[in-house]
């Protein structure tokens, strides 16, 4: 009996219960105005909330308009508005960038929050799993970040791009979400490059495990993560606080940067 229970606390792990995180009271987007794509998302949803309590007026999109019906009512209509798009076909970011701005009166921020994962083991990676993350994950991003940013040089608005990217971007890539997310440092550094010369500030938050939807948690009551060195997920409240100050003023001397919020994930730990 003393065996067994011995062997069951070796192999329980202890959970780690709602984390309470302060969230950031300011006014640090006052004037401004947000498109959000993957605004129906965990941590897309939690950055639109906290943008719109810091000041700004947001425009989300996804593909299911049910979910953004419920992140806009949520916030509150009058400084939410949602637009349903594909982002993985390039006219749709055209027409959505086009909607938002005639939606706001202009675009001060983008922000790209959509983002899959991906399970399959090593070695049976289909065609159709790399492309589906690829399109999501970075080829959006990618057209994002050149048509908005054309939109903001043309009408000479010195903005921001805030990219969430993902501390497995530093990780061996094996899997096309690490890969995708690699790719998205890279963005990062290259189109920071092009177009501060313009006033416009690129720059990247690199979130660990997350307690979302995507890693089946959908709520703080338990964000334990053994992996990780902290022993915990990040909570969506917890990347949104930092989405702020990268994306106002307090940001603009931060260029090129993929800033991680991973409680060691991809910095001190980066094979798990």
């Amino acid at each position: 009996m003393g065996f067994i229970k011995r062997l069951f606390k070796k192999f329980v792990v202890k959970k780690t219960t709602a984390v309470e995180v302060p969230v950031y009271k300011n006014d640090l987007l006052e004037g401004k105005r947000a498109l959000i794509l993957g605004g129906s998302g965990g941590i897309g949803s939690e950055i639109a909330k906290a943008f719109v309590e810091s000041g700004a007026k947001v425009v989300v999109t996804g593909t299911k308009e049910e979910k953004l019906k419920n992140v806009c009512l949520s916030i509150g209509h009058e400084k939410a508005s949602y637009v349903v798009a594909d982002i993985t076909a390039i006219s749709e970011i055209q027409m959505l960038v086009e909607k938002a701005a005639s939606i706001l009166g202009q675009i001060d921020i983008l922000v790209c929050s959509a983002g899959v994962h991906c399970h399959d083991p090593f070695g049976t990676i289909s065609e159709q799993t790399w492309d589906n993350v690829m399109n999501v994950n970075l080829k959006s991003v990618y057209f994002a970040c050149q048509i908005a940013s054309n939109y903001m040089i043309e009408n000479k608005i010195k903005g921001h791009i805030l990219l969430v990217g993902s501390a497995s971007g530093s990780k061996p890539g094996w899997t096309p979400y690490e890969i995708s997310k690699n790719g998205v440092k890279a963005l990062t550094l290259g189109f920071a490059d092009k177009l501060i010369k313009h006033g416009i500030v690129v720059n990247c938050i690199a979130p660990g495990p997350v307690a979302t939807q995507m890693l089946n948690r959908e709520s703080n009551d338990d964000v334990s993560w053994a992996g990780n060195p902290t022993g915990r997920m990040c909570t969506p409240s917890e990347i949104a606080n930092w989405a702020i100050l990268m994306a106002s003023d307090m940001g603009n001397m931060i260029v090129g940067d993929s800033f991680h919020i991973s409680g060691g994930s991809g910095t001190i730990c980066i094979d798990r």
